[in-house]
């Protein structure tokens, strides 16, 4: 990881005052769905986040002879990006990562020729795209679930002897398409054992 210089474009989020009372009571129903649910191991408990990727930033500061009127930067008009979402187990299982990029068509997403892609997709990485930008949206995070989170948890509780309909926890960020009632009811509908709990705002 290499840290540059960057001019802010934004406040960064205010941590709440009240943040250890507001974690502490996140703790507390996370506590009470693994007694009420039964969950006994730590396989049964995910946590996920997103994650912008930089492949090309543009940059406004270079070098050039001092004085000069005009100075060029490549790059300076457009950012190269996608997003990792990327998700781990409480017992410290990495789960597969989806890869989200801006386009209309899978032609957006690396080549299937590309280096490394069989093996990442033996690996059961996941590769989406959104028409409007590389953030995950109602169509990415319901592929995310349905090529990943289900997936790993439906697994897991065959490894555990556990019934099919064994709950499971997902925590989760409180962004606004995780918090949509789109998505909400996505999840109660398709997958109604999984019960999400939301990290609260400006605490993560």
């Amino acid at each position: 990881l290499r840290w540059v210089p960057r001019t802010s474009t934004c406040a960064a989020q205010k941590t709440p005052d009240d943040a250890e009372q507001q974690i502490y009571e996140l703790f507390l129903r996370l506590a009470l769905t693994l007694r009420d649910s039964g969950i006994r191991h730590s396989d049964l408990v995910v946590n996920f986040d997103q994650t912008q990727v930089v492949m090309s930033d543009h940059n406004t500061r270079t070098f050039d002879v001092q004085g000069s009127r005009q100075v060029d930067v490549v790059g300076k008009d457009e950012k190269r990006a996608f997003t990792a979402v990327v998700g781990i187990s409480a017992s410290g299982t990495p789960l597969p990562t989806q890869f989200i990029y801006k386009g209309a068509t899978e032609r957006s997403v690396p080549s299937s020729r590309s280096p490394l892609r069989d093996e990442a997709s033996c690996l059961g990485f996941v590769y989406s795209w959104n028409p409007r930008n590389y953030w995950s949206d109602l169509a990415s995070m319901e592929q995310y679930f349905e090529c990943i989170i289900a997936p790993y948890f439906e697994e897991q509780k065959r490894r555990l002897n556990y019934e099919d309909d064994q709950e499971c926890a997902v925590l989760l960020d409180c962004w606004s398409v995780h918090r949509g009632r789109p998505f909400c009811d996505l999840v109660h509908t398709r997958w109604p054992w999984i019960r999400l709990h939301y990290i609260p705002g400006g605490t993560t």
